[in-house]
């Protein structure tokens, strides 16, 4: 596809600002020579430098719609043309979007706000946004029927989640080293404060779970699992509201 073709160009500076100018030649008839006659503000050079993308004004984008297709950049005495897509970002753009899966994380995410854990645990971990990792992994298990958080860094490459990064499992063992005792029980203390102060409209729910290792062959329940032992015997999972 061919680029449209750019007007004469001027660029001036006023202030901190670079703008851009177009101007028509007219001849003059004393000197028996063409002369560059007024000009015409058309846009503005992004990051105030001489060099940088252009912002064309509204009126001569209506004046030239076709370059509403297209990005400008001024490099030296050059102008280099990137076309845009529909959705207004450059192929180049496009190509670095990452497409995320977002909509169970975002029903977390309201949850989160309506209470104060998102708070209590900025509150408590703040030390290399530890409070958005834990979150993220608290995610990850909520959301995952496998809680073995080696998988955690292929979920976190494809789920939008609070810290944007995914964490190695090293990064992971790290992060659970940095929790130390204080700072649990520290965030424990905030959350049975903030529930105790108006206990008679709150319903208050515990929730655990374990693995049983049996040595049973008649249990009906009994079968291999993951065993948080490390035992090489069947179980019962047991979960406790």
């Amino acid at each position: 596809m061919t680029n449209p073709k750019l007007p004469p160009i001027l660029i001036n500076k006023a202030g901190s600002v670079y703008y851009v100018y177009t101007y028509k030649n007219v001849w003059d008839r004393e000197l028996k020579r063409s002369k560059r006659g007024e000009s015409k503000k058309i846009g503005t050079i992004l990051g105030g430098q001489k060099d940088g993308k252009i912002r064309f004004d509204e009126a001569f984008l209506q004046e030239h719609p076709e370059f509403r297709n297209y990005q400008v950049e001024r490099k030296g005495k050059d102008y280099v043309f990137t076309q845009i897509s529909e959705e207004g970002i450059t192929l180049e753009q496009a190509r670095n979007i990452k497409k995320l899966h977002a909509g169970a994380t975002w029903a977390l995410d309201q949850i989160v706000a309506d209470s104060p854990v998102g708070e209590f645990l900025k509150e408590c971990f703040p030390r290399n946004k530890d409070y958005k990792k834990i979150l993220s992994l608290a995610y990850f298990l909520i959301l995952n029927q496998n809680n073995n958080v080696s998988f955690y860094e292929t979920f976190a490459e494809t789920t939008r989640l609070p810290y944007p990064r995914p964490l190695s499992p090293s990064a992971i063992t790290r992060l659970f080293q940095r929790i130390e005792l204080r700072d649990a029980q520290r965030y424990f203390l905030l959350m049975r404060s903030y529930l105790q102060e108006d206990e008679d409209n709150k319903i208050i729910l515990a929730l655990d779970s374990t693995s049983i290792s049996s040595y049973s062959t008649r249990l009906t329940h009994i079968e291999y699992g993951k065993n948080k032992d490390d035992d090489a015997l069947p179980q019962l999972n047991v979960l406790f509201l």
